[in-house]
């Protein structure tokens, strides 16, 4: 399928490595990478305080949506009362690209916050340089994950469909997800109406109405909502922010963590059993994924 390749296509590239990338604009002072993008901080010369930026990746819709500018070809789109821009990415430009059909495109999302204080709005004026560098990149050019990364996260560089490998000749209806998360995998089994998303993703805590259960050294959540089930697990270290590119951790801020989740519905009265058999399931694959 040929959107899921431009996923895998996402997956590779790097946004701490992107974001590295702006060290003309201002030196970075420190990066925070997490599964789906990169959170840091630029000081430009002559600026009160540093900007915030974040970066992440993703298949974006914009057939409706009308650009609030262009740089160097590429149309720009922002999110009205926010410092959040996006434009497309042109890998199907890179040797051998399939070709890519409907409304969905790569995307670069782009967050750009003024980092001065007492501000009674965001201040977005570094978001148009941040985007200049960004927008008129050559896709070859770009930064991919490996372990010499600017902050290397193994299980990043894993598919999340590499769970269907555990369901040979039962998938179905197999798709990006709703939001176009790269790190997530949305597909049905023959023979059941349950709709099921994977997904690898980072956060500081999971859901509060999650019960936890450890197993083997492992924390399990588990919820259902009517026909909704949730399972979840928590794996790997810590992903604390690095004061510099490379440079030591801040283990005085406040980590996220690593969770594997499996979203399912059912038209039916929800069984959580098919959901909490997938989380199993990914622990043993992707385990040995995580530092």
């Amino acid at each position: 399928m040929t959107l899921l390749a431009y996923l895998r296509a996402l997956r590779r590239i790097d946004p701490c490595g992107l974001l590295l990338m702006l060290k003309d604009i201002g030196a970075p002072t420190y990066i925070s990478g997490d599964v789906g993008g990169c959170f840091g901080s630029i000081k430009v010369t002559g600026t009160a305080s540093p900007s915030s930026v974040g970066l992440s990746l993703v298949l974006g819709d914009y057939s409706r949506e009308r650009p609030e500018f262009t740089i160097g070809g590429a149309p720009v789109f922002h999110s009205v009362g926010t410092c959040l821009y996006e434009f497309p990415i042109a890998l199907n430009k890179l040797p051998n690209a399939p070709v890519l059909k409907g409304t969905r495109v790569p995307a670069l999302r782009v967050v750009v916050v003024d980092g001065a204080r007492g501000v009674p709005a965001p201040n977005c004026k570094m978001a148009q340089p941040v985007i200049g560098v960004l927008a008129t990149l050559n896709p070859a050019d770009m930064p991919v994950r490996e372990a010499l990364s600017a902050y290397p996260i193994k299980i990043a560089e894993r598919d999340p469909c590499e769970i269907l490998d555990e369901y040979p000749g039962r998938v179905d209806d197999l798709r990006p997800s709703l939001f176009g998360d790269p790190f997530s995998c949305r597909f049905s089994l023959k023979d059941s109406d349950t709709q099921f998303e994977f997904t690898i993703r980072t956060g500081v805590d999971p859901p509060s109405r999650l019960h936890e259960e450890i197993r083997d050294g492992v924390e399990y959540f588990h919820g259902q909502d009517g026909s909704m089930c949730t399972s979840m697990v928590r794996l790997g270290k810590p992903l604390y922010a690095r004061d510099v590119p490379g440079g030591a951790m801040q283990e005085n801020s406040t980590p996220e963590r690593i969770f594997i989740e499996v979203l399912s519905f059912s038209l039916k009265a929800g069984n959580c059993g098919s959901t909490r058999a997938m989380i199993d399931k990914a622990v043993g694959i992707f385990r040995g994924s995580f530092d």
